[in-house]
């Protein structure tokens, strides 16, 4: 670690632990009592230390954390005991935290105030009557065919008019291409255009290619990258400052969120103008719900112009963030995956090769596959609320009021308890029924949301499961037929796994490098 990481890191907890004593001054101090394991702290620093010599491969400590805790919970902390957290892989838990007592864990003051300049009011930060309503408009919008038939033309108009030319560029010059970053492109790309109904272009040549689309791109990252980190550190005397004199990150980010805010606002401001819209876009959809009778109880909660139109802004960069890198990582994974077992690879493209092209509803084996990719790489890998009140988790561990509850999926996934003694190989036929014998995969056979959390659980559940599964197993299948693929480097192999990003979503650090060959028709 360089001497200017370790200034910052001296003077976070020195800062953390000020801020700690500050806040219990006066208060006489509970006794924390728990049956959570806990990993080795320091009875000062916590499990700071562990922390950050863990910092690149998080998911992956915390997973061996959990495999020892006895009762599959750790309670970890940092300086002088703030940030206290109760995190867990066991599935009778994770259903506790997500359905059963699903009231008593919300979005933290301390994750909403990192995640404010992004997503404001949107439904990932909201809670309570806020969080409710837009999930029952966004409920509608999702469940509605119009809706569906729409996200998948423009699957098809992104796949066939930006994706596959670009691939196929790819493969007639013969270099590599970071796979990752095109999938990551047309993701991006089409799930503006589900949101605000508006085609973003940053898949095209740069000659084609709208430098705005480009720039909000890159703002999203930005912005997703600090306001992830601004999440999981707790807000310092040093960050207050940042903010205040608009510098470092903080900088970065408000100029990235200026960026999302000007183009946001202007399709916001479009639809707003228009006095009917049938368009059926998330936005429109939204803006419709808050036109209903003098607004509805959703526009009575914004009552002004600018209000209304800040929340839709809010919305929209929820949904974009939300599609933006999941089935993305999702796909990057799982093409890495099926070149790391070359056995797959085969049973994969010979039900690509024998289905019609465009119908993924019946390829089992390929629903399978995506699947057991998402178990061993969920693309969100970890994720938590904030206890109201205290609660004791099924196992005996205590969360006190204030403490963060977690569960980690990518742990989960990891579990000998959950997936037998070879949890760590990619078997796509654990999700199958037998098959007849003759060709036949067998039908995919799902499990219990708590146990495979990969799409979250309880109310809020992802309500874009089934739209996620369509895009990619239509991109995955579209690939697979046009393509054969190599890795570049380094070759593939279960023993030695790409590093990922510490990130909010599973991302290959460094990108999945391929060689693309055109397959004969």
């Amino acid at each position: 670690m360089e001497m200017s990481q370790v200034a910052y890191v001296l003077l976070f907890l020195v800062t953390a632990g000020l801020l700690f004593r500050l806040r219990r001054r006066g208060a006489a101090p509970a006794e924390l009592t728990t049956t959570a394991h806990r990993p080795h702290p320091n009875p000062v620093l916590g499990n700071t230390v562990e922390f950050i010599r863990n910092r690149r491969r998080f998911f992956d400590w915390y997973a061996d954390l959990l495999r020892a805790a006895p009762r599959g919970a750790i309670e970890a902390w940092g300086p002088l005991g703030a940030g206290r957290a109760v995190t867990t892989a066991c599935p009778a838990a994770v259903d506790h935290l997500l359905r059963a007592s699903f009231a008593n864990y919300v979005r933290g003051p301390s994750f909403r105030a990192a995640m404010s300049d992004l997503i404001g009011d949107g439904i990932f930060a909201a809670n309570g009557r806020l969080w409710s309503l837009q999930r029952k408009v966004a409920s509608y919008a999702f469940s509605s065919r119009s809706l569906r038939r729409f996200s998948e033309d423009v699957l098809g108009v992104h796949l066939r008019g930006r994706l596959l030319p670009f691939l196929d560029t790819a493969a007639a010059s013969g270099e590599a291409v970071d796979l990752q970053d095109a999938l990551r492109r047309f993701a991006f790309d089409s799930i503006c255009h589900v949101a605000f109904g508006v085609e973003s272009s940053t898949l095209l040549d740069t000659a084609a290619a709208d430098p705005r689309h480009e720039a909000l791109f890159a703002a999203f990252d930005a912005a997703v990258e600090i306001s992830f980190r601004r999440a999981l550190t707790p807000l310092t005397f040093v960050q207050k400052l940042r903010r205040l004199l608009n510098v470092g990150n903080s900088r970065r980010l408000r100029e990235a969120v200026d960026v999302i805010d000007d183009y946001a606002m202007s399709v916001v401001e479009s639809k707003m103008a228009r006095r009917e819209d049938g368009d059926p876009d998330l936005l429109s959809r939204f803006k419709a719900a808050m036109d209903e009778e003098d607004g509805g109880e959703l526009g009575a909660m914004f009552p002004t112009p600018e209000g209304k139109r800040r929340l839709l802004r809010d919305v929209v960069v929820s949904f974009v963030l939300a599609g933006k890198d999941t089935t993305s990582s999702a796909l990057t994974w799982f093409f890495w995956l099926l070149a790391a077992n070359p056995r797959c690879d085969r049973r994969v493209r010979d039900e690509v090769s024998r289905s019609p092209d465009g119908d993924v509803k019946g390829m089992h084996y390929l629903h399978a596959a995506i699947t057991e990719a998402m178990r061993l790489y969920p693309p969100v890998p970890f994720n938590g609320r904030v206890a109201v009140a205290d609660d004791v988790l099924p196992g005996g561990a205590a969360v006190r009021a204030g403490w963060f509850a977690n569960y980690s999926a990518y742990a989960m996934g990891r579990m000998e308890k959950l997936w037998g003694d070879e949890c760590l190989m990619f078997s796509p036929e654990r999700w199958l029924q037998v098959g007849d014998g003759d060709g036949d995969a067998g039908e995919f056979v799902g499990v219990d949301a708590a146990r495979y959390p990969v799409f979250h659980a309880g109310p809020r559940v992802c309500l874009g499961k089934e739209m996620a599964y369509v895009q990619m197993k239509t991109v995955a299948a579209a690939v697979l037929r046009r393509f054969s693929m190599e890795v570049a480097a380094p070759a593939p192999s279960m023993k030695s796994p790409p590093a990922y990003e510490m990130t909010a979503t599973m991302k290959m650090r460094g990108g999945l490098w391929v060689r693309l060959r055109k397959r004969e028709e």
